[in-house]
């Protein structure tokens, strides 16, 4: 696998192959005209690889001089942020379109028509603003595609003097445990006040957590690739519980738009949060069950059996 530690190299020589392959992938995609229909495919894929790479740098975060990982984490993130555009406005009719299939808007749930038909207004005035954006400042995407790709190259060239401290198993022991515990942490946070931005902040834990443990699929192939499956499915459905959470405060702020319908809609928003939180709820308890130290021995056993 590409994005995984290999046991038969050094922890050194595994950090910067899968650095430096994730790097030259994330630039190879960022060199696609503005106008080619192609290009938010690319633009994700960075943005994922982006997030890959920050599981990475926690993982061996306690092996890294504090400047170095602070520097690398936040050239990583500038180069995603850079890249994030508007997509919220879309994602509000994507989520509205779960909830309200197109099928039913001739019936029962006709009223809630004129919610999706602002929702659309609300995204084209957002496009025409950034189209005349584009006009008065030259090509923005252009821009902020060259501005993603310079930052990237230069963590690219500052690569070959990343140096770890730490070898083996140590070198990722302290950044499994933290990130395990965050979320573990984050989970319990998330469940004790029911606050929006505490699940969003599990989920970007459990993401973390998902990515590592895909980092150390050759542990043991079956089970690593077992808890990563469990983890996407986990971070897929808290994804959609945000989605509805950003809907949802989208709907304040609409416009010329019926409150008995504003209201259809977040209850429906609302009905299935909860349903997605009930589910989140059971696997989030099982795979974060341990404590984090007991979590981490259990991986520096595997850690044993496995380099025998």
């Amino acid at each position: 696998m590409a994005f995984a530690l290999r046991l038969d190299r050094a922890m050194q020589a595994n950090l910067t192959r899968i650095v430096d392959r994730q790097l030259r992938q994330a630039l190879a995609e960022l060199a696609i005209a503005p106008s080619d229909p192609r290009l938010a495919d690319h633009v994700h894929q960075v943005r994922k690889r982006m997030k890959m790479l920050r599981g990475l740098l926690r993982l061996m975060r306690y092996a890294m001089p504090l400047d170095m990982y602070r520097q690398e984490n936040a050239a990583l993130r500038d180069a995603a942020n850079a890249l994030s555009g508007s997509r919220d406005a879309q994602v509000y009719i994507d989520t509205f379109d779960i909830l309200v299939p197109a099928e039913t808007l001739d019936d029962e749930a006709r009223q809630l028509a004129p919610v999706r038909e602002a929702l659309v207004a609300a995204r084209d005035r957002l496009l025409a603003g950034a189209e005349a954006e584009k006009n008065e400042n030259g090509n923005n995407t252009a821009q902020h595609l060259v501005s993603a790709r310079t930052e990237l190259e230069a963590v690219r060239e500052r690569l070959p003097s990343w140096r770890l401290t730490e070898k083996g198993f140590k070198a990722i022991a302290g950044g499994l445990a933290q990130v395990y515990g965050q979320g573990r942490k984050a989970f319990a946070r998330a469940y004790a006040s029911g606050d929006d931005e505490d699940f969003h902040e599990w989920r970007k834990q459990v993401k973390y957590h998902w990515y590592q443990v895909r980092l150390l699929h050759s542990l043991w192939p079956t089970a690593m690739r077992a808890r990563a499956k469990d983890l996407k499915w986990l971070a897929e459905r808290l994804g959609d519980e945000h989605d509805l959470s950003m809907l949802r405060a989208e709907l304040l702020r609409l416009e010329g738009v019926e409150e008995g319908a504003v209201a259809e809609l977040e209850w429906r928003a609302s009905r299935r949060q909860l349903t997605l939180r009930d589910e989140a709820r059971r696997l989030g308890g099982l795979l974060y069950a341990e404590s984090p130290k007991a979590f981490c021995r259990r991986y520096r056993r595997f850690w044993k059996v496995a380099r025998t």
